[in-house]
């Protein structure tokens, strides 16, 4: 696909002894000599429509969470790229649509300049540009509202567009020093550029590199910013409860016990009452959404974070929402597969019947659990084999996590971590009631308190187990670091009592 110097010396071809001025001069000068039609088609043609397909570059942009998009260009490859992987996309090309509430997460593509499908509605020669603001102001309002709030970066823009260019100074001016800070990617910059769009109120970060290879230093920062994304996305966060806080304070590569719950709204109820209690007693944390995002958060990213993090993900695939999760996750899946990165994590289906469930769901393994009332305690039953079965072959490597934590210098981890798997130990060796009587996990105090009343480890452990559980609280709640020689002794004291005491 021609570049946009490149589209307007194609055009330049057909317009004869015209010497147009620039792209935008050769657009207008070709609609004015062949009509509106033929432009469609010309543009059509040379930007190979149906031929183009996405790049590495829209892979990897397209694999980042963003709520939204907007984008001047008319062509089709961001939507191609997003309809092949597990990501939903809206495209918003007529104000008349910025009204509707979508249904399913994804990202909000606003084509600002519409595409080659909308021709009345593209903006690509000198009067389209010219008429915007007059012709499209929810448009305008829509993205003024978006540079307000929100900080943008830009992505190979040259700021060229009278359109957008207007939109922001009106921006500067009204918000003066109070304006958001903006940003502009490109690759091998000139310092002409990074002065004219200095001139212009931002920012601009030249990656190195050649511009033969733009777009492979683009899909490999690309990259790098999910990853950084998916690292940080927590330690911004409210995680309203403490157990799944823990969890998500450890490493991004670090073996967790978290267990992600894509489940409907209306049957999260008694998830957290019936079967959470369950999934708690095995030894895993059960979190869901609701526990990470509030208000004003990018809800896709969060999502994406849980997921990315999560051993376990129990789906119920019946909502547009929960399908959208399902085939997130199985997408991770099949990534971590290839990658070897939390090549433990495994996705359990769960519907109340095969029926209520769409086609590309079929092909898994699914557990059907019936009706509430009636199936309750076979379905967790059945459920807690599953997640045991699946996740047994992983015990040996977590009890070895800590210690692997602490030797990579990862203090903070190491601590929370051997915590982790004493609570896990502890439960697993005392004679607790069913998890049908159980509505709320036991605190490691309570744990313990138990193991000494049922003499399973001998009292003047207590003061040891007390110091190590308010150095792992030090670790979750505090900005401070943690130091070695906190996290030797937490380590070295957990690991110890496991491996000497029998009933461990």
């Amino acid at each position: 696909m021609p570049l946009w110097s490149d589209l307007g010396k194609a055009l330049e071809i057909d317009l004869g002894d015209f010497g147009p001025q620039g792209t935008l001069d050769a657009i207008s000068a070709h609609e004015h000599a062949f009509g509106r039609p033929r432009l469609i088609e010309r543009l059509s043609e040379i930007l190979m429509l149906h031929e183009a397909a996405p790049g590495e570059s829209h892979k990897e942009f397209c694999s980042i969470p963003f709520d939204i998009v907007c984008t001047t260009n008319f062509d089709f490859l961001l939507e191609r790229q997003y309809e092949s992987s597990s990501r939903f996309v809206y495209p918003i090309v007529d104000e008349d649509q910025l009204s509707l509430n979508f249904t399913k997460p994804g990202t909000l593509l606003l084509k600002l300049h519409g595409d080659l499908r909308h021709p009345a509605r593209l903006v690509v020669t000198e009067a389209d540009y010219d008429a915007f603001l007059a012709r499209y102001p929810l448009i305008a309002t829509y993205l003024a509202n978006q540079l307000i709030t929100k900080t943008a970066v830009l992505i190979g823009y040259s700021l060229d567009d009278p359109d957008f260019r207007q939109i922001w100074q009106i921006v500067a001016q009204r918000l003066g020093r109070n304006r958001r800070n903006a940003y502009a990617i490109s690759v091998d910059a000139k310092d002409s550029d990074i002065t004219r769009f200095a001139r212009r109120g931002v920012m601009l970060i030249s990656l190195p590199g050649s511009k033969n290879n733009y777009g492979s230093i683009l899909a490999s920062a690309f990259s790098e910013l999910r990853e950084y994304y998916l690292t940080k996305v927590f330690s911004v966060s409210t995680v309203t409860e403490e157990r799944p806080l823990r969890e998500l304070k450890l490493p991004r590569d670090a073996l967790n016990r978290l267990c992600f719950f894509a489940v409907p709204s209306d049957q999260l109820p008694i998830y957290r009452e019936r079967v959470f209690p369950a999934v708690e007693a095995m030894g895993l944390v059960p979190v869901t959404a609701d526990d990470v995002i509030s208000p004003g958060d990018s809800t896709t990213g969060k999502i994406d974070g849980l997921i990315d993090r999560a051993t376990a993900v129990v789906v119920e695939p019946t909502t547009a929402w929960t399908l959208a999760e399902f085939r997130l996750a199985t997408s991770k899946l099949q990534k971590s597969s290839v990658d070897g990165r939390h090549s433990s994590r495994i996705v359990v289906v769960v519907a109340p019947s095969l029926q209520q469930l769409p086609s590309e769901v079929l092909d898994y393994n699914v557990l059907e659990r019936g009706d509430w009332d009636s199936n309750i305690d076979s379905f967790v039953i059945n459920l807690i084999d599953q997640l045991q079965t699946k996740l047994a072959f992983s015990d040996y490597s977590r009890k070895r996590e800590p210690r692997r934590l602490l030797e990579a210098k990862e203090y903070r981890a190491a601590v929370i971590s051997a915590m982790s798997l004493l609570e896990v130990e502890l439960r697993n060796m005392l004679d607790k009631p069913s998890w049908q009587n159980v509505r709320r996990p036991m605190s490691i105090r309570q744990l313990t308190d138990l193991a000494v009343q049922e003499q399973k480890i001998p009292s003047d452990k207590l003061t040891h187990i007390a110091e190590w559980s308010r150095l792992r609280n030090f670790a979750v709640h505090s900005g401070s670091d943690v130091s070695r020689h906190d996290a030797t002794k937490v380590v070295n004291g957990v690991l110890s009592m496991i491996h000497q005491d029998p009933q461990f």
